[in-house]
């Protein structure tokens, strides 16, 4: 489909991120039930968080549907960050597991790098040791950083052109902010990346054809501070007072918007869906070793 403006009037596409991720399920169950061998993918969680449990729990119902299985080591909030590295070394040396994620964030207090680049590259299902990220950077990684791979799904869905583009990336995270610049920057787009030590993000937001937030911060995002036409993917995820996760943009945003992902339901369960490709990419690349 393609996105236009006609006499200032604006035709937006909401994102329904779970059809796409319906789609891309369908297809990995065909690839799982010709494998001899069927990966494991292994969650390590640290703590209590409301946001990461869902994601968590999305992982294990999007694996239950495909046919691989997902074990969680749930370790309590005041683990010492060794019993973190040795669950990653247990589960690296355990030949069926094919995948670890740590997931995000962990309680204040771990050195939250030390421990992702514990992760050997071959089962870094999310790509956020140093050293995966720096070969996605200069483009030499076999998978892509769930999120990065989320974006383009949403850019080849949306018939979205990146090259020559102004866009802007609220947040500088590893897991949305980091892998979304390299992406935007390796498909040709001019960008620039705003946080909370920039007194004006508007200025920057107001000129953006394409809008990237994952900030984590609810509404940050609002109507007066975007441009008709614009593209925004919002992958900040935060709980309000009412318990309710919600995303970075005031749902208000999408009568200027030329594609918009809402939250829950745009970006997220792709994300989820690019987990599992990497980790079946990953048993591939091995098992041809």
């Amino acid at each position: 489909m393609n996105i236009h403006t006609e006499r200032g009037i604006v035709f937006t596409m909401i994102l329904d991120g779970k059809k796409i991720a319906e789609d891309i399920q369908k297809k990995m169950r065909k690839k799982v039930m010709e494998l001899r061998s069927v990966p494991v993918l292994c969650i390590i969680q640290a703590g209590e968080n409301r946001a990461s449990e869902k994601f968590v729990e999305r992982k294990k119902k999007f694996g239950e549907s495909i046919g691989v299985p997902v074990e969680l080591v749930n370790l309590p909030a005041e683990a010492r960050e060794e019993e973190i590295l040795a669950a990653i070394l247990f589960s690296a040396s355990d030949e069926r597991v094919g995948g670890i994620v740590v997931q995000l964030p962990l309680p204040l207090g771990y050195n939250t790098q030390k421990i992702l680049n514990m992760i050997p590259i071959e089962k870094d299902v999310d790509a956020l040791s140093d050293a995966a990220m720096e070969k996605f950077a200069n483009g030499n990684l076999g998978v892509m950083p769930p999120v990065a791979g989320a974006i383009k799904k949403i850019f080849e869905y949306g018939k979205i052109s990146v090259r020559g583009k102004r866009a802007v990336v609220i947040g500088r995270g590893r897991l949305v902010g980091v892998p979304a610049e390299i992406f935007l920057r390796r498909s040709g787009a001019e960008v620039t990346v705003v946080d909370d030590t920039v007194s004006d993000i508007a200025r920057e937001t107001k000129r953006a054809d394409i809008l990237i937030s994952g900030a984590g911060s609810p509404h940050l995002v609002t109507l007066d501070k975007i441009k008709k036409g614009v593209v925004l993917i919002d992958a900040g995820t935060s709980q309000n007072d009412d318990g309710r996760l919600v995303g970075d943009a005031c749902p208000s945003c999408v009568s200027k918007c030329a594609l918009f992902t809402p939250v829950p339901g745009g970006i997220g369960p792709i994300t989820v869906a690019m987990v599992f490709d990497n980790l079946l990419a990953l048993a591939d690349s091995g098992a041809e070793k």
